[in-house]
């Protein structure tokens, strides 16, 4: 069975795990300060950075986490209120096609509705063919590309 709520500070270790996962899923990796950061910042209430886990629960196990959804309100130009950027979405290979990311999108759009929230969006890479399955019965697919510049700070 899976639950799906808001990340807790006895988390940490879990979900370094899962985000630690998640980088190395994408060839990835960030120093453990920037990590700590990132942890910091999601636990922080004053921060615009959220996360919410989904848990395997069951009466042999308690419950574990298994997967991550990190996301980060902001103003946008465009309309009045807030947009959602979902900047990480990672479940642990033994969990998934199971449900569990599903689950975690259905709780993000009842919070961000909840909180008066326009617009979710995301990127993924190319060659995700398995997520974009589940995004594209979830989204509309837009056809803009993005770009970045790289600046050293």
């Amino acid at each position: 069975m899976c639950i799906v709520e808001e990340i807790s500070e006895n988390d940490y270790e879990n979900w370094k795990f899962i985000f630690k996962k998640y980088l190395l899923f994408y060839n990835s990796k960030l120093s453990e300060k920037i990590i700590r950061n990132t942890w910091n910042n999601i636990i922080n209430k004053e921060k615009p950075i959220n996360c919410i886990g989904c848990y395997e629960t069951s009466k042999i196990k308690k419950k574990q986490l298994v997967g991550i959804m990190n996301f980060i309100y902001h103003k946008s130009t465009w309309i009045e209120n807030n947009v959602c950027y979902l900047e990480d979405l990672f479940i642990l290979e033994d969990y998934r096609s199971r449900g569990y990311a599903s689950a975690l999108f259905n709780h993000l759009t009842t919070i961000c509705n909840i909180n008066n929230v326009n617009r979710i969006y995301w990127k993924t890479k190319s060659d995700n063919h398995i997520a974009q399955s589940l995004y594209n019965k979830l989204a509309l697919k837009t056809n803009f590309l993005e770009y970045e510049i790289l600046l050293k700070n």
